[in-house]
């Protein structure tokens, strides 16, 4: 049974990663916190019957994984754009079989985004604003120049600069690493 400091530091734990997780099945940011908020109520409303043959981790990215799909079927269902919906749908179903066919477990995924949250952590504070905005918020370079008010040129300058320290920062870890700060974040 899961009692409520236990279920306080999994939250603590898990919460963030969970995030960055859902995100890449196509959901924004506050899509995202709303899919990791589920799966934790859910997870509460269970706790005394919960049983869990995996490891919590693996059951936590797997019913992220799950709720991430379904959010976007709901989603999908109250909006008048539903080729929208069904894209990110297909796109977000495509990445859960590529993962389990590569093999590719939460465990792994939330190892590497650990080691990329810790270097883009290294990197200076302005580049590190603009590296995240960039490929956290997918905003454009001109709607961060607008926001932070600096030239697109500026922009573009520290989105490359952080992308060659990250480079350098995780030289010594996977090569996939940096295929997925490219095309995930």
């Amino acid at each position: 049974m899961l009692d409520e400091k236990n279920f306080e530091d999994f939250f603590h734990l898990y919460y963030k990663p969970l995030c960055y997780y859902a995100r890449k099945y196509k959901l924004d940011h506050s899509e995202s916190e709303e899919v990791v908020q589920q799966v934790f109520l859910k997870l509460w409303e269970i706790r005394e019957n919960l049983s869990i043959e995996t490891s919590v981790s693996a059951y936590l990215y797997r019913a992220v994984q799950n709720q991430s799909i379904n959010f976007l079927k709901q989603k999908q269902s109250l909006f008048k754009n539903k080729e929208e919906y069904q894209l990110r749908i297909e796109k977000a179903q495509l990445f859960a079989k590529v993962s389990e066919e590569n093999g590719a477990s939460a465990l792994i995924a939330h190892e590497l985004e650990q080691q990329i949250n810790q270097a883009i952590g290294e990197l200076p504070a302005k580049c590190q604003e603009i590296f995240l905005l960039s490929r956290r918020e997918n905003l454009s370079i001109k709607e961060i120049a607008k926001q932070l008010d600096v030239s697109t040129n500026t922009v573009q300058k520290q989105i490359s600069i952080a992308l060659s320290k990250l480079r350098e920062l995780l030289k010594h870890s996977i090569t996939v690493i940096f295929v997925i700060i490219e095309n995930f974040f």
